[in-house]
């Protein structure tokens, strides 16, 4: 198959695609990571890491 005058094969076209949807995957979950990050936690979340925190040195 050809593509702008270059010879391009199946697999290329499919890596390709492939290499799209894991950059876009990757750029979602940044972007929603970042989203849920606005509010800072809860004091039960802080007690919970505190606690866990503490059972991890024991």
């Amino acid at each position: 198959m050809r593509v702008l005058g270059r010879h391009v094969s199946p697999r290329q076209i499919a890596l390709l695609a492939a290499g799209l949807v894991f950059f876009g995957a990757t750029t979602y979950d940044v972007h929603r990571s970042i989203k849920n990050n606005d509010q800072p936690p809860t004091r039960e979340q802080v007690a919970a890491l505190q606690d866990f925190i503490d059972s991890r040195k024991r």
